[in-house]
């Protein structure tokens, strides 16, 4: 019986990760088509509209708005349009969360903010972590002469973590990318990537 198991699991787990992300995919793309289609159909004739159109108009509108709030004129309007949504108390706190994770994950890489660094956090214990500010001035301790940057510390399997604040004699830089590292620690190290 323990053999039977044992390959059972092998294979749940050969099967499992591939049917959730086929299935994650499909979700996202049927959901997009689904709710861009009738914008399409809006702009052209239902005879000339092909499964996937709105998929695609999707796509295009993400790159269009890209390039559109790099505009003076749009990035003004935008700015203004997110200090509106900073002041609604319940999308506040979404919105902003939500935008401040994004952001730290689109941020040019050669940006030193998107450094993964091991922490140490004493009795030879390390953590990995994310530098989310090199200069965190608002969260320093008045009066306090040590330097110290934002570590953000993600916790494996849920969705949250902590922000420390250490001094630079703490933190190691790693060579690491952040993706491989936000997949390793949110996976708690069991992906055993090289």
């Amino acid at each position: 019986m323990g053999q039977f198991t044992s390959t059972f699991l092998r294979g749940l787990g050969v099967v499992l990760p591939l049917v959730l992300t086929a299935w994650i995919l499909v979700w996202l793309v049927t959901g997009t088509e689904s709710l861009l289609r009738p914008m399409f159909l809006f702009i052209i004739p239902e005879e000339y509209y092909l499964p996937g159109l709105g998929l695609v108009l999707g796509v295009v509108v993400v790159y269009a708005t890209g390039m559109l709030v790099q505009l003076f004129v749009i990035k003004r309007i935008w700015e203004a349009l997110e200090r509106l949504l900073e002041r609604i108390p319940l999308v506040k706190t979404v919105y902003t969360a939500l935008n401040d994770f994004f952001d730290f994950f689109s941020r040019n890489r050669s940006d030193d903010a998107a450094t993964v660094v091991s922490v140490d956090v004493g009795g030879g214990a390390l953590l990995i972590g994310f530098v989310t500010d090199n200069s965190p001035r608002a969260m320093n301790v008045a009066g306090s002469s040590e330097d110290r940057i934002a570590v953000y510390l993600p916790m494996s399997y849920q969705i949250g973590g902590y922000t420390l604040l250490v001094t630079r004699d703490k933190v190691t830089e790693l060579d690491l990318g952040v993706e491989e590292a936000m997949r390793m620690v949110l996976t708690a190290g069991i992906g055993g990537r090289d």
